[in-house]
């Protein structure tokens, strides 16, 4: 079942698809520029997403690309207080982290452009699924500005600290093909592929048992941070809570059975 009640004209659309959450950014005829109208309905996407206990969440842009960055003339406004800049900066890093650490997997699909604040949200996603000719890039130092959204953390995760900084510091173009042949992003597929490999990706996810995939990803998220001995406490004590859930016996019983299993998330 197909559900969605957010206006039209707004700067995010909200749609539920049975265990699936679909966030897309619809600002289609500036390319789906980021505002922080744009911010706030990502925020409220993930927030809604969460508490629907949708088990996936794919994050999209309407039109022609998934998102070109910052929307220039509002960015570039001078008449900005430095109190007015600093919310705007801390409300792109809020958006691009409440992506990060959203307890379900978040699934990006990307096609035309994700340029900065774009490749910034899409390398927040868990999983990022490019058009083979679409283009990824990190333009910030050629224009006098700064990347956020973690990127130093995210793309260094993806790709290594020398890799990640000689793409940020060249801001050199990537197409699909060759940002998943680095590694930056999960993997490309022809264009008129795209929505389906996205729709098989979010479809396989969503069948998965939702506690044990949150763990999973709130781990892997301190991967880096906490200590081999912290790490190997934290799965100890995952891998008993989810002993103690009812998934954990229907996991059991479905391969005892040979049936595909049917996780509640409980």
């Amino acid at each position: 079942m197909t559900r969605s009640d957010t206006a039209p004209e707004s700067p995010t659309v909200y749609q539920r698809e049975g265990d699936v959450a679909r966030i897309r950014l619809n600002r289609p005829d500036s390319l789906n520029a980021v505002t922080p109208e744009l911010y706030e309905g990502i925020q409220e996407g993930l927030d809604r997403a969460e508490a629907e206990d949708a088990r996936v969440v794919v994050l999209e842009g309407a039109g022609r690309a998934f998102c070109v960055g910052a929307d220039m003339e509002q960015h570039g406004e001078t008449d900005r207080s430095a109190k007015e800049r600093r919310e705007y900066v801390w409300q792109a890093q809020d958006a691009c982290e409440a992506v990060q650490t959203h307890p379900r997997p978040v699934v990006a699909k990307v096609h035309g452009y994700a340029i900065g604040a774009g490749a910034e949200l899409a390398l927040s996603a868990d999983f990022v699924l490019m058009a083979e000719d679409a283009e990824i890039r990190f333009p910030e130092v050629g224009i006098g500005t700064y990347i956020g959204g973690g990127v130093t953390y995210t793309l260094t995760q993806r790709v290594g600290r020398a890799r990640a900084k000689e793409l940020v510091l060249s801001a050199a173009a990537l197409t699909g093909a060759e940002a998943a042949g680095e590694g930056v992003v999960t993997s490309c597929h022809p264009a008129t592929d795209l929505d389906a490999a996205v729709d098989e990706l979010a479809t396989d996810l969503a069948g998965n048992a939702p506690v044990s995939m949150e763990f999973a990803k709130a781990q892997f998220g301190r991967v880096g941070e906490a200590s081999r001995a912290d790490m190997l406490t934290a799965e100890a004590e995952a891998l008993l809570a989810c002993m103690a859930t009812e998934d954990w016996q229907e996991g059991i019983d479905a391969f005892a059975e040979d049936r595909d299993p049917e996780f509640e998330g409980r």
